[in-house]
C-alpha cells in the first residue's frame, strides 16, 4: 500500500467512525484481517482498530481497503470491459494488468486523514513554520506511471518565479535527484515529511502521496493532475487541482499514453505560478495542534 492509499484509507475510517452512532472502531483491511501497511501513521489514531482488539472480540466497522483493492477503483466496470461476469476477489492487480487501466468510481470522495504528529516532529514544524516558505516536489514516486508526471524543467522554473516572493524548497526522498540552485529538504521519513508538510504556506507537485500529507496536515497545495486520475477522486476542496481541461481520467499504466501527456503539456509554468500566487495570498487553514 502506498503512502496515499493508507492517507485515504485513514480519512475514510475517520469520517466513517464520526458517522456510527455507536463509535465503535474502524478496522482496515479486507473484512477478516486488518492490514498493516504503514504502521507508522497510525501513532495515536485511537479510533482505529488494532488486531489485538480485532482478536479479542471488540465489535468494529470496517474500510476495505488493501493492496489491490481500493474503494476508488471500479472493479467491476474493469471486470466488464473484461467479459468476466463473476465477481473474483483479490484479482486487483490482475484486472489493472490485462486491462492496462485502472476505471474509477465517480462517487468515492477522500478525507483528509487526521494524523497526529509526534511532539518531537511538532516541534521541527513549529521551527519551520516560523519563515514562511513553499515546499516543492518535483518527481513522482518509484514505479509510478510516468503519465503523471510534469516536467521537471517546469516545476524548476515555477520555483524559480516563486522564489522571487518566497522561499521554495525541494522536498523529495534522499535518493532524488537534485533541482540545480534550489535549497533541499530531504525527510528522512515520511512522518517527518509531514511535519514540513505541516510548516509550508504552500506545496506544488504531483497527484500522490504528498498532496495527501498535505491535506492531512491541512496545507494548500496546487496539485498536478494532467489525465490520469480526477481530482474529483483525490482531491479535496481547499488544494487546487490543474488538470490541462482532461474531462476524463484514463488511468493507464502502460507508458506515456497520448491523452495524459496532451493535458500535462497544457499545463503551463504560468498556470501553476497565478494558481500558488492566489493561494499564498489566502490565510492559513487552522488544524489542531498536534495535526
Amino acid at each position: 500500500m502506498s503512502y496515499g492509499d493508507r492517507l485515504m484509507a485513514i480519512g475514510d475510517a475517520w469520517k466513517q467512525y464520526q458517522a456510527d452512532p455507536l463509535r465503535r472502531r474502524v478496522a482496515i483491511g479486507d473484512g477478516r484481517s486488518i492490514d498493516g501497511a504503514q504502521p507508522d501513521l497510525l501513532w495515536g489514531l485511537d479510533f482505529l482498530a488494532s488486531p489485538e482488539q480485532l482478536a479479542a472480540g471488540e465489535p468494529v466497522s470496517w474500510v476495505h481497503s488493501y493492496p489491490h483493492h481500493r474503494p476508488y477503483i471500479d472493479y467491476a466496470a474493469m471486470r466488464r470491459a473484461l467479459g468476466w461476469r463473476r465477481p473474483l476477489e483479490h484479482l486487483g492487480f490482475g484486472l489493472t494488468r490485462l486491462l492496462g487501466h485502472y476505471r474509477y468510481r465517480l462517487d468515492y470522495r477522500p478525507t483528509p486523514a487526521p494524523i497526529r504528529l509526534k511532539p518531537d516532529e511538532l516541534a521541527l514544524s513549529e521551527h519551520w513554520a516560523q519563515q514562511p516558505f513553499v515546499a516543492l516536489e518535483p518527481y513522482i514516486k518509484t514505479g509510478a506511471p510516468p503519465s503523471k508526471q510534469w516536467p521537471v524543467e517546469r516545476f524548476a522554473e515555477v520555483a524559480r518565479q516563486l522564489s522571487r516572493a518566497i522561499p521554495v524548497y525541494q522536498i523529495s526522498a534522499p535518493d532524488s535527484p537534485v533541482l540545480d540552485g534550489l535549497p533541499q529538504i530531504r525527510p528522512r521519513s515520511f512522518r517527518e515529511a509531514l511535519a514540513y508538510l505541516r510548516a509550508a504556506r504552500l506545496y506544488i507537485g504531483p497527484e500522490g502521496g504528498l498532496h495527501h500529507g498535505a491535506a492531512a496536515m491541512g496545507t494548500r497545495a496546487v496539485v498536478i493532475y494532467g489525465g490520469f486520475t480526477s481530482p474529483l477522486i483525490t482531491g479535496y476542496d481547499f488544494q487546487r487541482q490543474l488538470t490541462g481541461g482532461a474531462e476524463y481520467a484514463c488511468g493507464t499504466r502502460r507508458g506515456l499514453c497520448p491523452h495524459c501527456a496532451e493535458h500535462l503539456n497544457r499545463i503551463s509554468v504560468a498556470e501553476v505560478v497565478d494558481a500558488a500566487r492566489q493561494l499564498l495570498e489566502q490565510p492559513a487553514l487552522q488544524r489542531s495542534a498536534s495535526a
